[in-house]
């Protein structure tokens, strides 16, 4: 197997299985042979480690490992990665970590990292993480190329997804959510194109609809399908948008905005290619019920 193959196959499994996926991470010490590899490895190992299993201790000891590898850089890219990612478990364990040897931008984005590698565990705390990281990243005065406007963005979209996805949300946690997405939005105006900015209109969309505010969401969703429009988006963005508008209308008891979304939903989802279908399949049928 190769480097691009384990790494795809991580990132694929990982959601689902997290565990076998964390029990594979050796293997990619071989396969790292340059140091963008090994970047990516740590990276992979932060967030199985971290986001998903809550191990702190033992990814902090794997990717001090990648220090060991022929093609780790201490002052490259694979050092700075390994730095991020040590600072943001060392967060996790200790809120009193040390940050001081991080530039302005890597303590924004180690904070940011930390916030979504608790928000399951101890939302407080995601919640003060992640606002610091705002304050800090307002006061910086950082350029909109910094990554630190991408990692903001990323785990906003993160924290928000983590979120929606529970059945049940405290007051913090429903404030985290909103944070979370709308953080997301503001920083892919900065750093990403027309598609990222479309989905951080989906992402707030759902995360609305979780809050129970039918209303907002809906601004949302239709904002989504705007751009979407305006771009001459792909089969793919349309489903989701119309699924987004979908669901609102069918919370907000519309029967006849939930039958056009679905409509116009198949009419998105035929367009699709097979794979695509495959994955999705799922989502119309959600929509449908």
């Amino acid at each position: 197997m190769d480097f691009n193959t384990f790494i795809n196959k991580a990132w694929a499994d990982h959601a689902t299985d997290a565990r076998a996926v964390a029990l594979r991470l050796r293997e990619g010490m071989v396969l790292a042979t340059d140091e963008s590899r090994v970047a990516q490895l740590a990276n992979l190992a932060h967030h199985v480690q971290g986001e998903h299993l809550g191990e702190w201790r033992a990814g902090i000891v794997f990717i001090e490992r990648l220090a060991t590898l022929p093609a780790f850089v201490s002052d490259g890219s694979s050092g700075l990665a390994q730095r991020r990612c040590l600072a943001s478990l060392a967060l996790c364990e200790s809120e009193g970590a040390d940050l001081g040897a991080l530039s302005a931008s890597d303590r924004i984005r180690v904070g940011a990292m930390a916030a979504a590698n608790l928000s399951q565990r101890d939302t407080g705390r995601a919640i003060r993480l992640f606002q610091d990281a705002l304050d800090r990243a307002d006061k910086a005065g950082l350029p909109a190329a910094d990554p630190m406007n991408r990692a903001l963005a990323v785990a906003g979209n993160n924290l928000a997804c983590t979120l929606e996805e529970k059945t049940a949300r405290s007051a913090d946690e429903r404030e985290l959510m909103i944070l979370a997405a709308q953080t997301s939005r503001r920083c892919w105006e900065r750093a990403g194109t027309w598609l990222e900015i479309e989905r951080a209109e989906y992402r707030l969309a759902m995360t609305w609809l979780r809050a129970g505010d039918p209303a907002r969401a809906r601004s949302h969703a239709q904002a989504c399908l705007e751009i979407v429009d305006a771009n001459e988006g792909a089969a793919l963005e349309r489903l989701f948008g119309w699924e987004a508008l979908g669901l609102v209308e069918r919370a907000a008891g519309d029967k006849t905005g939930h039958a056009q979304a679905l409509t116009r939903a198949r009419e998105a989802f035929a367009a699709l290619d097979q794979s695509d279908k495959t994955g999705c399949a799922a989502t119309l049928d959600r929509l449908a019920v």
